[in-house]
């Protein structure tokens, strides 16, 4: 035994002398002017041994046999650059490459693929990060697909991500941004370069560089404003660059579609100072009989880096929007449970005694499929062209956003980054929306009161009430951030962590006005301008005009308002470790402390604290078993949303949080062609405020909802010239000690069960074709509801197929393309208690100048 203790023990000793006797080789690759090239195959001639460069620049190769070699850079077979190397014992030769051409005359082959590979992350961590060392799963939509695809809109864009559908288009209120869901939860775009960032409307993309994706709750280094338990959105914007350059761009579509941008960038020191400045402007009418989105933006943006030590980035966004109809109109559904509570209401008012009530109510339809005769909004009898409103009532929104940040590198070893922010949105005008109305209201009303005897004649629908409000106010948002970046090597363990600061300031005042109308002449109902038939034909329809709006809030008296404020001031201190214990194991561990105070008062006599303490952890794990090619990851990631109120008892509210545990793989192969990702995720939000079964006047904090799936993206570049992405996501969520209308049901905003994109592009490079590219997109979501309800039932918003494709020819000063929307023309609604149709086909060209 002991003589196999000794064989054993010096079998390892061998192998650990071997091991130190081996020789490694990292440096970087930039171009000429000192951008860093990713995806740059660096490998030993005749060897088994290279790697690629990554999203700085960086590359690393180990465990080297002593010896002579021939080091080559190469990107598609293409030898960019050789030199010869000796490697000694314990060798570490640093061994850094500078491309000739600048980024701008690089291939642009070379830099399109590079940049749709790169999946690597600045912000996940708030740290630079390699994909695969990172234990969250991150989508990158580059602006190289988003420019192949003709993308115009963030809704354009987050057809790439895996996971994610969208539940509502853009409105122009404070909260007024898409909304999308991932992983069961809502989200919208609230960040920006790492920073909050609250949007109104649906965003431009003219000054972006990037989206990433954050999946899944993102607490700990975000914080609860910018937050959301299934994913973050984080806009990246175009920087200046070191040479001059730009481009001119034109569009013209279907259905008056127009768009004219800009992009220019002027060096203004060699290699020390530059200006960016993107604009751009856009309208769009929709396709039904009324309605229209104009938008633009003005984002300049500058640069000043006088060594290689400091860097100061400055920018800002001027933007506006105005407009009624991002999609097509905002319809919702006057559900029986709200009918039939008012009707009851009115009968115990004309004092029917009560059991000739509830005789009468028991007759009532009870679900939406026998008040409306069907539960499917395709089944439902609406002319998908119209709108039931006019160009002259719409609303505007103007938003003016400064930013700036600065980097200085302290040593080699730390880094500080301080960030600042501020935003200050204005909201006027009117706001349309619809709401449908079962047949079986208008008729009782009429037989109750011409003939007293009630009666709920037959399902079905032929009338809508048409709506309105006018929200008027602003929002402002300030934030200012400390982070302080360290990387160390201790021997062999890598640790880089970040140690940040953080206060943010967020101010929402926004008025609602409104009146009341007369619901079937009967019924006085908030919101309400008149009621018509849902042909639209009815003679004695009012008409829904800016001139007979005025007229209404001047001549109905008694206007009501809701206020919707919030101000709120946050401290945050938060820490984020990540360890390379070896090569092949990777841990990470991250805290936040949130310091929430609610700056608006309290009622009167309550005992609600203005504010909350919270603290945020997460942690990760990487087991990389063959490095820099595939890793297992695991993760537990917390998020959580600031509660106020109290129980009956007067026990405070707790913040309401969400816990995620999740475990997957993300591989890299065929040096680099083949990547993407597989998970698995299991999501529990607690402390959710619900009604209390047992004080119906008062609310309690147990409820939870628990969302759980499994999302898979591939992304590959088989061939030069040929991209491959693909994603699916399912998603399973219920409502756990909910309120009993919803108790056990899946929620409205999870969205579909099932989703599923694609997309592939070919750019021909070497024949007569160069620099023509084709592509195609599908996008499937399964069928969700737009009410799910144990009252009502469902209303179910069908499956959709949606197709497209396009086509681009992209040369050295000039790029002409063409693309397609909805290819097939199909019929199909998003919502989220209500249903909104979406555009049919659609065509658009554009052409650019580059300089």
């Amino acid at each position: 035994m002991m003589k196999k203790l000794m064989m054993a023990l010096l079998f390892a000793g061998n192998a650990f002398l071997l091991h130190a006797q081996h020789a490694a080789i990292h440096g970087k690759v930039t171009t000429a002017d000192g951008q860093p090239v990713s995806q740059i195959s660096i490998v030993l001639k005749d060897t088994r041994w290279g790697t690629i460069s990554g999203g700085d620049g960086s590359y690393q190769i180990k465990n080297i046999k002593p010896g002579e070699y021939t080091l080559e850079l190469s990107f598609t077979g293409d030898i960019r650059e050789s030199k010869a190397v000796s490697l000694s014992p314990g060798t570490n030769l640093e061994l850094d490459f500078s491309i000739q051409e600048t980024s701008k005359q690089l291939s642009e082959v070379i830099v399109e693929t590079s940049k749709i590979m790169n999946r690597a992350s600045v912000y996940s961590n708030k740290m630079p990060l390699a994909n695969l060392e990172n234990a969250q799963v991150v989508t990158a939509i580059p602006d190289v697909i988003l420019r192949k695809q003709i993308a115009m809109s963030l809704e354009d864009a987050m057809k790439n991500a895996t996971g994610i559908s969208k539940i509502w288009d853009a409105t122009n209120r404070p909260d007024g941004g898409s909304i999308f869901v991932s992983r069961g939860f809502q989200t919208t775009t609230k960040a920006r370069n790492g920073l909050p960032n609250i949007v109104n409307t649906n965003v431009e993309m003219a000054n972006l560089d990037r989206i990433e994706v954050l999946k899944g709750p993102s607490g700990t280094l975000f914080g609860s404003i910018v937050n959301s338990y299934g994913g973050l959105i984080n806009r990246i914007t175009k920087r200046p660059y070191f040479y001059n350059g730009g481009y001119v761009d034109l569009a013209y579509g279907s259905y008056n579609f127009m768009r004219a941008s800009a992009d220019a960038n002027v060096v203004l020191k060699k290699d020390k100072m530059a200006f960016r400045m993107n604009v751009a402007g856009q309208n769009q009418d929709s396709w039904q009989d009324a309605g229209f989105q104009q938008s633009y933006i003005i984002a300049p943006s500058f640069i000043y880096r006088p060594n290689d030590r400091f860097t100061l980035n400055a920018d800002a966004e001027i933007a506006g929007s105005k407009g009624n109809s991002n999609g097509g109109n905002f319809m919702f559904i006057l559900p029986p449970s709200t009918i039939n509570g008012a009707l009851a209401g009115m009968l115990t008012q004309a004092k029917v005694p009560e059991e000739n009530i509830n005789a009468i109510m028991a007759q009532a339809p009870r679900t939406l499929k026998e008040a409306y005769g069907t539960d499917r909004i395709d089944e439902l009898k609406l002319d998908y062209n119209r709108s039931f409103i006019a160009n002259d009532v719409y609303s505007k929104t103007n938003t003016n956003s400064f930013f700036a940040d600065a980097s200085y590198r302290m040593s080699g070893h730390w880094t500080s980054q301080t960030a600042i922010t501020y935003s200050l949105s204005h909201n006027n005008g009117y706001a349309a929306f619809q709401y449908l109305l079962p047949n079986y209201l208008g008729h009782f009303l009429n037989a109750f009161l011409t003939t007293g005897t009630p009666d709920f004649g037959t399902p079905g629908t032929d009338s809508i009430a048409r709506m309105v409000w006018k929200p008027v106010g602003s929002t402002k948002t300030f934030d200012v951030q400390q982070n302080f970046v360290s990387d160390y090597q201790f021997g062999k363990v890598r640790n880089r962590a970040v140690v940040g600061v953080d206060y943010l300031s967020y101010r929402s005042d926004v008025t609602y006005y409104y009146f009341y109308g007369m619901l079937h002449n009967v019924v006085p109902y908030p919101y309400l301008f008149d009621v018509v038939d849902a042909n639209g034909h009815s003679a004695a329809n009012l008409v829904y005009n800016r001139p007979n709006l005025d007229a209404a809030y001047q001549d109905r008296g008694n206007i009501e308002t809701s206020s919707y404020n919030q101000h709120s001031d946050v401290f945050s201190g938060y820490i984020n470790n990540i360890t390379n214990v070896t090569d092949y194991l990777i841990l990470s561990a991250g805290l936040r402390v949130d310091h929430f105070n609610n700056k608006l008062e309290n009622a009167p006599g309550t005992d609600v604290k203005p504010s909350q303490t919270k603290l945020s952890p997460k942690f990760g794990l990487i087991f990389m078993p063959v490095r820099d090619q595939l890793s297992f990851f695991a993760n537990y990631q917390n998020g959580f949303t600031n509660q106020f109120g109290q129980t009956k008892d007067h026990v405070a509210f707790e913040p309401e949080e969400a816990n995620q545990k999740e475990i997957g793989v993300k591989y890299a192969l065929f040096r680099n062609k083949l990547t993407g990702n597989i998970s698995y995720y299991d999501i529990l939000v607690k402390n959710v405020i619900r009604q209390d079964p047992v004080n119906t006047g008062f609310s309690i904090q147990d409820g939870e909802q628990h969302s759980k799936g499994v999302e898979i993206e591939v992304l590959a570049n088989p061939y030069k010239g040929w991209t491959l992405l693909f994603g699916y996501g399912y998603n399973d969520s219920k409502m756990q000690k909910a309120d009993a209308d919803v108790n056990g049901l899946r929620p409205v905003p999870a969205g579909p069960y099932n989703t599923l994109n694609f997309w592939t592009n070919y750019t021909f490079t070497k024949t007569a074709l160069d620099g023509l590219g084709v592509g195609f997109s599908l996008n499937h979501s399964s069928e969700s509801n737009a009410v799910n309800s144990n009252y009502d039932g469902r209303l179910i918003l069908p499956a959709a197929t949606i197709l497209g494709a396009h086509l681009t020819y992209d040369r050295k000063h000039y790029r002409v393309g063409l693309k397609v929307n909805n290819l097939s023309n199909e019929k199909y609604w998003k919502g989220w208690t209500n249903f909104i149709p979406q555009m049919p086909r659609q065509l658009i060209g554009s052409i650019a100048y580059k300089f």
